[in-house]
Order: C-alpha cells, then structure tokens, then sequence
C-alpha cells in the first residue's frame, strides 16, 4: 500500500495513471511471497555453506531474528524440521487474507 499512497502525494497525478500505478503495485505485493522464498533460500544456503550470523546480517542489514526464522522457515519447507507453532500460525493467516 505505500507504494500505492505514494502516487498521490507527488504533484499531479491522473486517475488513469493512479489506477495503473496501483495495479503495479498490487502485483509487487502478490509476488513478494516468492521473493521472500527465494530470500529464505539464499539464507539458508549461505548459512548451509558456513556463512557466520554476523556476516549475513551485515550483509542484509536484517536482524539476527529474522534471519533465523528465514533459515527455520526454509527448513520447514524442505522437510529438515516439522512445522513450528509460529509456522503454522503464519500459513494460517496467509490462507485467510488469500
């Protein structure tokens, strides 16, 4: 959405350009999924391939957290861990907004 608020805060912009640029921006954040898998990959393989914490942070500019639920989370989807509470919790709110 704040791509799309953006729109009506730089100068004059049309309806018809609104529109489009809002439906770019809707489609920017139905891909994020994806995108956030992919990360979720390269984390994991990095981490896989002996990279330190330190190093991926700084690197990322991520939270040592979020690093290490990307790496969980991709555990999970390759079958190395089951499911965790906080997982589950997240795919079950996904299939709700879906």
């Amino acid at each position: 959405m704040q791509l799309a608020t953006c729109v009506w805060h730089h100068g004059y912009v049309d309806e018809e350009q609104a529109m489009t640029e809002l439906v770019k921006a809707l489609e920017d954040v139905k891909a994020q999924p994806d995108r956030v898998a992919r990360l979720a990959a390269a984390l994991y393989e990095a981490d896989k391939a002996g990279k330190r914490q330190r190093d991926l942070i700084a690197a990322t500019g991520f939270a040592r957290e979020t690093i290490r639920r990307h790496i969980e989370d991709e555990r999970i989807r390759r079958g190395e861990i089951p499911p965790t509470r906080r997982y589950l919790a997240a795919q079950e709110r996904k299939q709700r907004d879906a």
